[in-house]
């Protein structure tokens, strides 16, 4: 599964992702800055992602969306690292297990938690 980050997480998580051997992609790094959240809907609908968002307008899937949302409700005021840290933490959790929830959440314990669809 591929894991797409949102432009907003720092490019640092995308770079420890693609050390980690994860297929990963960045908004950024594909040359999507500022695209429309109507246009990744589309790809999440289409393709099975594990899409990392702050953005909780993101938490309303359609019925039959392909893809998983991780929201970040990490607080911005951590030091960089320790977000990264956090992040990585949660999708090491993900990928730990198999999963039938589509909605997920992490805040700054680390704990990844499923939740309902909104």
């Amino acid at each position: 599964m591929t894991i797409l980050l949102d432009e907003n997480f720092p490019l640092r998580l995308y770079r420890r992702l693609r050390q980690q051997g994860r297929d990963v992609q960045h908004i950024i790094e594909l040359g999507q800055r500022g695209i429309s959240d109507a246009d990744i809907r589309r790809r999440l609908q289409d393709e099975e992602l594990l899409f990392l968002t702050n953005d909780t307008e993101f938490l309303v899937l359609p019925f039959d969306c392909q893809s998983t949302i991780l929201l970040s409700r990490v607080s911005q005021s951590l030091p960089l690292e320790e977000r990264v840290t956090l992040w990585l933490s949660a999708i090491d959790q993900f990928f730990a297990q198999t999963w039938t929830e589509q909605l997920f959440e992490v805040g700054n314990d680390g704990i990844l938690r499923p939740i309902s669809k909104v």
